[in-house]
């Protein structure tokens, strides 16, 4: 089981999975629909709650790079702002074709390694207090074993 997105770097990222809620639709280029519209651009998406520390590094990390490129999407790129995550070098089209569901799954996963990582955190931590009240009892019993006498 995942811990909540808290957990992981930041309080006010609560307790839901990041997502991608929405496209910033003023921060695309004005030419769109027109014969001067780019063939790619950045699109701005809006995402669900701030992002933690831990998701941006995982964000902006060579492994979501390198999954783009696997799934063949090479040229774009990911950069988070804020709220926002700046998807560049892409299309509405190419979104809508396929690289918005390729970056829900993205996000998912990210959401589901972090909350593993944690969770394995917190079972080594368990285990190291566990071998702390151990070996400090251990201590306490050879002590009450010492006589003065």
């Amino acid at each position: 089981m995942s811990a909540p997105a808290q957990d992981r770097g930041t309080a006010d990222a609560g307790t839901s999975t990041l997502r991608l809620a929405s496209i910033l639709t003023s921060g695309l280029p004005a030419m769109l629909g027109t014969d001067e519209a780019p063939a790619t651009y950045t699109v701005p998406a809006v995402f669900s709650r701030q992002v933690s520390a831990p998701e941006k590094a995982a964000i902006h990390g060579p492994a979501a790079a390198r999954r783009l490129a696997e799934i063949g999407y090479p040229r774009v790129t990911l950069r988070v702002s804020d709220r926002r995550l700046l998807i560049g070098n892409t299309s509405l089209h190419e979104l809508r074709d396929g690289l918005a569901h390729e970056l829900a799954v993205l996000l998912g996963d990210i959401d589901r390694d972090l909350g593993e990582e944690h969770d394995q955190r917190e079972a080594d931590a368990v285990l190291r207090r566990s071998a702390e009240a151990e070996r400090a009892a251990g201590v306490q019993r050879l002590v009450e074993e010492i006589r003065f006498a």
